[in-house]
């Protein structure tokens, strides 16, 4: 094959041309391979649609009363069904055919101006009736009817051409190539700047209009390259230097009958007259080997067109030029999914090469049949015949192009007709405000061929766009009955939403499954959808054949370990979270967390950066939101901080907008790189509350929890009612107990044997033990049951005679509540300075050895108490650093270490220490009152009348907080201010104890009016 023998000889200019119109081909070729893989994905995305299912995690664990309670928060599982997404245009492909199609232009009118005298009039008449198909008149430049701008076109590309065949010989193929570049280049900026639509509408009408003409060059094409396959095997015969090593014509004919008969089934396929499916090789690929020899063979026949057209200046680059339009027209077709227009490809393809090849093999058959049984170099001499002329190839190719065209009943004008008409939608679909000219196309080209998804599809996008759920449904029903594909039943599949649908759900998704057994995105959402069901053995069979399907098996994972926390196998849960540990995906990771943190799974280590994105999908929010709760997780406090804030201001986010505010709360309270912040915590949690609706009374028992572990009771049993008449019904216990350790205990006792719907029988029997514990005498105490004991014990032990409280405490045998009631006990001890039998009980109950949780922290809490009070400093000095708390009980240590250096006179430690206490632990009602004398005797009265202010707004019941407030408020002159606190006051005490107050401040009092009446 001596092909490239001209090369040499070729100008320079013209060889980097040639050398540049054979890369875009190439280019062209890759793109529509790329097209043929991808183009289905680009217009019509399969997509992955999270959902999210709260699994119960929990927060802050305590035993009040022994009523065991904690903070519950979702962690959040997300699952991920496979959907069809909305249409979308690639206009980058618009694009890249747009350039495409200006190349070819400028090569065609550039080669024109090249030819003689009758070649050139048939190239510019073809020239003028292909841009006239582009329909420019139709954008508006100078009116809607107006012809102008193609006539505009037309007179300067053909005048151009003219002034160089007729005029301007002499001017290089270069010079020419760059005078129409630049003529086509402003034509298309005069064409976007005047259009009146935008530049990629513009581009996309440009086009979709010329396929048109595109598809007729490329059927030529076609025709020109249909028997070049058999001239490619004729070749291969007999091209070998040495005779005996050439095949014969019983070899030559079998091939090229094999290679006729799969032309033949790929026909009769196509017209039905056969109806199995026939896996032979493509007609593409077929095409794209006759396009390869066909260069070749062009070169081998130019004897024949030889006084029209030279090869090596203008039969190749025109041959190059069809080459660039055929597969940029094909490319195009698989980038937008635009199925009936390659079917139409196809349908040329086989109709052309197999009539011309039909021919082409009779007239070699007929004319060199003995010379090939001789093993002649046949191929040298094909196309100089002896007894059946050249142009009979063509003649009896013609007829029977004509004759299969006619027995398909068109099948080739109507698939591309069709495909058209899916271009023309696309156009009107994307410039008019009410597509009804997009419909219309639409529809038209349905009918034109029956098995056209894309138009099925593309009504399908609009009826959902515009809410039509019926016509919707009808359209993609109907294309499933013309050809079933997985991608029209998950389109189909996704409409069925509520739960009134499961069933008809349920059989759309089981029919596509037996159809497409193997479809992994129609097994996962066929498995998601029993897990929605109580046929869970269901869900995880389809999840795992999902999963041995799947081109993205964590996809299948994250939804396998979401079925599996959800339906409550934990163990399974874990041990799948832990094989599936190396993954990572989002979601998989988000499952793993939410695992770990509902579940008490293993913790996921090795956590990739948060994305920084402003606006969070469901899949983002659940994996940041995961993480936030995850404990002992490494946050810088700032940039949390920063990202809440930004996160909450995004409109999109507000669908999130309680979640994110609840963790900001959490994050506030507990506390991350910086220290904890439980003011703003308790603040932004009770406006979250506040503008909640119904689901308020959550975040209500959610501060009612927090004020109960600082033992604020009467601000808890406070929270837990707003909750309690918001709907929230696990308050109603807390509510119980709140009341009873807030001293209330006929409101405790009415709430747990009222009319209150607790949610299930433990919480009113645990309810109801509490009011019983609150009714018991002593007497009855002694021989009631240890759990009751107990309760009686941390209920009553600081009013009740020593005796008493002994002989309760001491009839408890139960191993598990004796350090339980011992608490109580030392308290009492405590209060009656009986330091010796404290420290031995503490030291019985609470050794060395005892674990590491909240009792313990009570205990080693009630230890510095003693240990101060006995004025062992040296000793709490001491041992205070090594002390175990629990966060509630974390201001303990800020407490006794500001004492101690409030007594060594260590002013600024001391100073520095009440200020962290009061932002640790502003519930500690002894520290705030610690910190206010601490500052008035370092004359600082106005910042102990500040931080009795804010302890006050933290904790509004303490009545302790308020004397002292309105002690230093007059000591400082602001009258009015303690007056209003007084006023404050007098609804939290009693009448006898107002009154003894009022006593108490009487001198201050009447210091102040005397101060003011001086002023006055």
């Amino acid at each position: 094959m001596k092909l490239f023998s001209f090369w040499p000889q070729v100008e320079p200019g013209r060889r980097f041309l040639y050398f540049l119109l054979a890369v875009l081909v190439l280019g062209t070729v890759g793109l529509g391979i790329y097209g043929y893989f991808n183009g289905q994905q680009l217009v019509f995305p399969l997509e992955k649609q999270a959902e999210l299912f709260p699994a119960e995690a929990h927060l802050d664990p305590s035993s009040p009363l022994l009523t065991p309670m904690r903070v519950e928060v979702n962690a959040y599982l997300v699952t991920e069904r496979y959907a069809m997404g909305d249409m979308q245009l690639p206009l980058w492909a618009t694009w890249v055919y747009f350039v495409g199609l200006a190349v070819a232009l400028t090569f065609f009118w550039t080669l024109a101006s090249t030819l003689k005298r009758i070649p050139y009039y048939a190239a510019v008449t073809l020239g003028m009736l292909w841009l006239s198909t582009f329909n420019l008149d139709l954008l508006g430049v100078f009116s809607e009817t107006s012809r102008i701008l193609l006539l505009i076109a037309l007179a300067v590309l053909s005048l151009g051409s003219f002034v160089f065949q007729a005029f301007w010989t002499r001017v290089s193929f270069l010079g020419r190539f760059l005078f129409f570049s630049v003529v086509i280049l402003l034509l298309s900026l005069a064409l976007f700047r005047f259009s009146s639509l935008p530049a990629p509408l513009t581009a996309l009408h440009v086009v979709h209009y010329s396929t048109l003409a595109s598809f007729v060059a490329s059927v030529l094409f076609m025709v020109l390259v249909a028997y070049e396959n058999l001239h490619g095997l004729l070749w291969f015969n007999t091209q070998a230097q040495q005779p005996q090593r050439r095949f014969g014509l019983v070899q030559f004919v079998l091939i090229s009958l094999l290679y006729l008969g799969n032309l033949l089934l790929l026909y009769l396929r196509q017209t039905g007259m056969i109806q199995f499916d026939f896996t032979g090789l493509d007609a593409l690929v077929v095409f794209l080997c006759s396009t390869l020899v066909g260069l070749w063979g062009l070169k081998q026949r130019q004897i024949h067109y030889t006084r029209f057209f030279r090869f090596e200046t203008e039969a190749a680059p025109l041959y190059l030029v069809l080459a660039l339009l055929t597969f940029l027209n094909l490319a195009y077709a698989f980038l937008l999914a635009n199925d009936p227009l390659v079917n139409a490809y196809r349908s040329a393809v086989i109709v052309t090469h197999l009539a011309y090849g039909v021919a082409f093999f009779i007239y070699v058959l007929v004319n060199f049949g003995p010379l090939i049984k001789q093993k002649l170099r046949v191929f040298k001499v094909v196309y100089d015949p002896r007894q059946l002329p050249y142009f009979t190839v063509y003649l009896m190719g013609t007829v029977l192009l004509v004759v299969m065209v006619l027995r398909s009943n068109y099948a080739l004008y109507f698939q591309h007709q069709a495909g058209y008409y899916n271009y023309l939608g696309d156009v009107y679909r994307q410039t008019e405000e009410t597509p009804l000219l997009a419909e219309q196309f639409y529809n038209e080209a349905s009918v034109q061929s029956r098995n056209n998804q894309r138009s099925s599809f593309s009504l399908a996008d609009m009826y959902h766009q515009g809410g039509m759920r019926s016509l919707e449904m009808n359209r993609l029903q109907e294309a499933l009955e013309r050809k079933p594909t997985p991608e029209g039943y998950l389109r189909l599949a996704s409409l069925f939403t509520s739960s009134s649908d499961l069933f008809d759900h349920l059989k759309v998704l089981q029919e596509a499954v037996k159809t497409f057994p193997d479809n992994a995105p129609l097994l996962n959402n066929l498995g998601i959808l029993y897990g929605t069901t109580a046929f869970a053995d269901s869900a995880g069979y389809y999840l795992d054949a999902a999963l041995a399907q799947s081109q993205e098996p964590e996809v299948i994972q994250a939804n396998q370990l979401a079925f599996l926390a959800s339906h409550k196998f934990p163990q399974q849960a874990k041990e799948f979270a832990n094989q599936y540990a190396g993954g990572t995906y989002g979601p998989l990771l988000t499952n793993r967390l939410a695992i770990s943190l509902a579940l008490g799974g293993s913790k996921p280590q090795n956590l990739p950066a948060l994305p920084q994105d402003s606006a969070l999908s469901t899949q983002t929010f659940a994996h940041f939101y995961n993480r936030q709760l995850l404990p002992g997780n490494a946050k810088d406090s700032t940039a949390t901080f920063s990202r809440l804030n930004t996160l909450l201001r995004q409109e999109e986010n507000q669908a999130f907008l309680d979640d994110l505010t609840l963790i900001k709360s959490l994050l506030l309270k507990q506390g991350t790189v910086s220290k904890p912040q439980p003011f703003l915590a308790k603040v932004t949690l009770e406006n979250l509350a506040a503008n909640s609706g119904s689901t308020g009374g959550y975040y209500y028992d959610i501060l009612g929890q927090w004020m109960l572990q600082g033992k604020l009771y009467p601000l808890a049993a406070e929270y837990f009612q707003k909750a309690r008449q918001a709907g929230y019904r696990d308050a109603h216990l807390h509510a119980v107990v709140a009341y009873a350790l807030a001293g209330n205990y006929g409101q405790a006792t009415e709430i747990a044997l009222g009319a209150s719907p607790f949610p299930d029988v433990a919480q009113r029997t645990a309810a109801t033990q509490i009011a019983i514990a609150t009714q018991l005498t002593p007497e009855q105490a002694v021989s009631a049951p240890d759990s009751l004991k107990v309760r009686f014990l941390q209920l009553k032990a600081a009013s009740l005679p020593l005796a008493q409280v002994e002989s309760v405490a001491n009839g408890i045998t139960t191993p598990a509540l004796a350090p339980v009631a011992a608490l109580p006990l030392v308290a009492r001890y405590l209060q009656e300075n009986n330091f010796n039998t404290a420290q031995n009980l503490l030291s019985i109950h609470f050794p060395g050895s005892f674990p590491k949780n909240g009792l313990k922290s009570e205990a080693n809490t009630l230890q510095t108490e003693l240990w101060w009070k006995n004025q062992k400093w040296e000793q709490l000095s001491t041992e205070l650093p090594s002390l175990f708390f629990t966060p509630q009980d974390a201001g303990t240590r800020l407490y006794y270490q500001a004492l101690l250096a409030q007594r060594n006179n260590n002013a600024k430690a001391a100073t520095n220490l009440f200020n962290g206490l009061l932002q640790r632990a502003p519930w500690s009602e002894a520290g705030q009152l610690a910190a206010a004398n601490f500052f008035v005797q370092q004359k600082q009265p106005m910042r102990a009348y500040d931080l009795l202010l804010e302890g006050i707004g933290y904790n509004p019941t303490s009545v302790a907080l308020r004397k002292a407030y309105v002690k230093v408020a007059l000591n400082q002159g602001l009258r009015d201010y303690a007056l209003q606190g007084l006023e404050q006051l007098e609804p939290l005490v009693s009448p006898q104890e107002y009154l003894t107050f009022r006593q108490e401040i009487a001198p201050q009092l009447q210091a102040s009016d005397a101060l003011q009446q001086e002023w006055q």
